[in-house]
């Protein structure tokens, strides 16, 4: 769990090796194959996780399509938000893309560590504000840019993503088809 440490030291929350180890006894690591279903719509997300190795998908079918929300890498946290916060039954399904690591607290554990150490409050906060930001700047993104334009930008911003996913995916992803998704690249190679 070096890396979580790291990267909460690198967001500046101070941590005393107490709050640390206590902080670390609660997360569970837990690997995931290809194909994986972490997590089905209808059931409530009990853990926050935190993507060690890995990629995964949250999605969810409509008129037998689906449709992606987000996908999750190294490094970044990975759960059902508002199943978890709110104890509700998950919208979306989540899904490995590639076998993955992750190390997840449960919800209870996560309640306790907010009521007895600052570090607790802390990861919550950072969480809420990245997922905020993340969602903010994907509506804007669909409210103000063009196709063709957040083609581009996911091709600048996060390359990765179309060595690791199916093309499909990323066009649901974007909110286009993936004939919508062959014509842009065709017109832009």
């Amino acid at each position: 769990m070096e890396f979580i440490r790291q990267y909460l030291l690198s967001k500046k929350i101070p941590l005393d090796e107490k709050q640390w180890t206590e902080f670390a006894k609660k997360n569970i690591r837990t690997e995931f194959k290809k194909k994986d279903a972490i997590l089905k719509v209808g059931e409530v997300e009990n853990y926050l996780s935190f993507v060690e190795k890995g990629t995964a998908r949250l999605f969810f079918e409509k008129e037998n399509k689906e449709l992606t929300i987000r996908f999750v890498f190294d490094y970044q946290y990975l759960t059902a938000y508002d199943s978890f916060t709110q104890r509700t039954p998950s919208r979306c399904n989540v899904e490995a893309l590639t076998d993955m690591v992750v190390w997840r607290v449960h919800y209870d554990d996560l309640q306790e560590l907010y009521r007895t150490h600052t570090v607790g409050n802390l990861v919550g906060r950072l969480t809420v504000e990245a997922l905020y930001v993340e969602k903010l700047n994907r509506e804007f993104s669909f409210l103000s840019e063009t196709a063709e334009e957040r083609y581009l930008k996911l091709m600048k911003e996060q390359p990765e993503l179309f060595k690791l996913i199916p093309l499909k995916h990323i066009a649901s992803y974007m909110g286009i088809t993936p004939q919508a998704l062959s014509r842009i690249r065709k017109r832009i190679s």
